[in-house]
């Protein structure tokens, strides 16, 4: 409410003018009240268990908890004394270990940054051990990259090298390193790019500091991500990254309440992994432009051309016409190059048409139902899969169990205040909505003959389609059931329908052959 909203602006504020703990702070005021309140954050909310299950969703009221925990934690970082550093640290870590979304995880890593800064031996050691885990998942290792990045190579790193050493009280760089190295084979391409930039910083320090003679394979390591054209170009713009991380921005009631808001009025701050994995693709366009088909170039100059939106095509330094020139293409090998785009649009990634099924599961909110579905759209060559929240594609257990399907198939976002619209728009455009439900007046699915042009209305999870959508429905469908247990599974039941679809697309084909 905006209540609560003014009252957490006020107490953020509060917290922000409490004087530093070695000026003038209270002792009562650390122990008695902020240090227990940072412990109190980290246990009742942070390291909760997961209302939801394995993962969280955006929007929710467990989502919204925690996200403004981190925030008022990431205030609170000054007030981490060594008395209860290791402690914190040993939680700090633990919730990295949680299946949650980008934007809580930048507030944890910010917060887990300026910790280290302060108490570089406790958190520099638990992130060496931690770094050389082969266990963790694939989200965990980007925040434990994207702290190493800060911390080693970033403008923290002055600060930071100081621990490095063999002793016993130190970091050892070489098990950092050690721990680095393996992740540059990783299928994750944001850890890959991380390890390669920090392998690359961190070598030189190992072989100045190492007494070993036989280092021949850091030095072919280094001399290779050093001339690698790629490599280069991919660590200039990292470095430029990390150089512009500020944290100390961000631990401020300025920095916290200026962040942009999602659409649940919730802090949406730009998450570094997608920053870093647009490097990537401006670094693989960059390295392979001359290598791309004309159908490519086409639609490259086309999308280029619809942001740039200019009333003329020269600017005022003439670079407008230069690369406009460069870039035309014959008549004749345009036609055929828009044509070939069309068709490429048309087919997967396998070349085969995709059919004219769109799925719509804007009312399931399980990660795991919508992951299976993903795999069975991509398997069965669905045109779209419809989703409340494109973000849960980027989840672990998303991706574990879609096995890269949301790669190869098109995904549309569509939010349940959407639906009534959306619903409209396609019976417009000539779809079909036959809606998943057992109702009085449903048609076994077997029953029906399904259009080309079809929407497939799933339902939720325990109440089915409510009773606003089903006005939308031109037909509801059932799946017959021989059964004690009245309900299948949504991602079961649209799996058997999208297979009955699909059943009847391929008889019709084999029929007109």
């Amino acid at each position: 409410t905006n209540e609560s909203s003014v009252a957490r602006g006020f107490l953020l504020v509060f917290l922000s003018r409490l004087p530093d703990v070695d000026n003038g702070l209270h002792q009562d005021v650390l122990t008695k009240l902020l240090q227990p309140l940072i412990l109190s954050l980290l246990d009742d909310v942070c390291l909760a268990p997961l209302q939801s299950g394995a993962s969280i969703m955006t929007g929710t009221e467990d989502y919204s908890r925690r996200i403004r925990a981190w925030q008022s934690l990431c205030l609170l970082y000054r007030f981490v004394t060594s008395d209860i550093a290791s402690e914190v640290c040993g939680k700090v870590f633990e919730c990295m270990k949680q299946n949650l979304h980008g934007q809580i995880r930048f507030f944890i890593e910010v917060f887990t940054i300026q910790c280290s800064q302060r108490h570089p031996s406790v958190f520099g050691r638990k992130f060496t051990d931690e770094i050389q885990r082969s266990d963790i998942s694939l989200q965990y290792i980007s925040s434990l990259m994207i702290i190493g990045g800060n911390l080693l190579v970033g403008k923290y790193k002055e600060g930071f090298h100081s621990q490095f050493n063999d002793g016993e009280s130190g970091i050892n760089l070489k098990q950092v390193v050690s721990g680095i190295i393996p992740w540059l084979s990783s299928t994750q391409g944001f850890s890959r790019a991380i390890a390669q930039l920090l392998v690359y910083e961190l070598i030189p320090l190992v072989m100045h500091n190492g007494h070993d003679e036989d280092q021949w394979f850091l030095q072919n390591l280094f001399q290779f991500l050093e001339s690698n054209p790629e490599m280069k170009r991919l660590r200039k713009k990292q470095l430029k990254l990390f150089d512009r991380y500020n944290v100390d921005e961000v631990c401020t009631p300025e920095g916290l309440l200026g962040i942009g808001v999602d659409n649940g009025d919730e802090p949406d701050p730009q998450y570094i992994v997608d920053v870093v994995k647009k490097c990537l693709e401006e670094v693989y366009l960059e390295s392979h432009r001359k290598e791309a088909p004309m159908w490519k170039q086409v639609e490259e100059l086309m999308r280029s051309q619809a942001e740039a939106a200019a009333p003329t095509l020269v600017g005022p330094d003439d670079d407008g016409l230069v690369n406009f020139q460069r870039k035309i293409i014959p008549l004749d090998a345009l036609d055929l190059a828009l044509e070939e785009s069309r068709e490429q649009r048309l087919r997967n990634a396998f070349g085969r048409k995709r059919q004219s099924l769109v799925i719509c599961a804007s009312l399931v909110d399980k990660v795991p139902n919508l992951a299976g579905l993903a795999r069975t759209a991509e398997i069965f060559s669905v045109d779209r899969l419809v989703i409340p929240d494109k973000n849960v594609c980027r989840m672990d257990n998303f991706k574990s169990i879609s096995v890269s399907a949301e790669e190869w198939i098109q995904i549309e976002e569509c939010k349940e205040d959407n639906l009534l619209a959306w619903l409209a728009k396609h019976r417009d455009d000539g779809y079909t909505i036959i809606g998943l439900e057992q109702t009085a007046s449903s048609v076994s699915v077997g029953e029906v003959t399904f259009p080309e042009k079809t929407v497939l209305l799933l339902g939720k999870e325990k109440e089915g389609v409510p009773v606003q959508f089903l006005q939308f429905v031109d037909i509801c469908v059932e799946i017959p059931q021989l059964g004690i247990i009245r309900s299948l599974n949504v991602h079961v039941s649209g799996a058997i329908t999208i297979w009955e679809y699909t059943k009847q697309r391929r008889l019709l084909e084999m029929a007109d052959v």
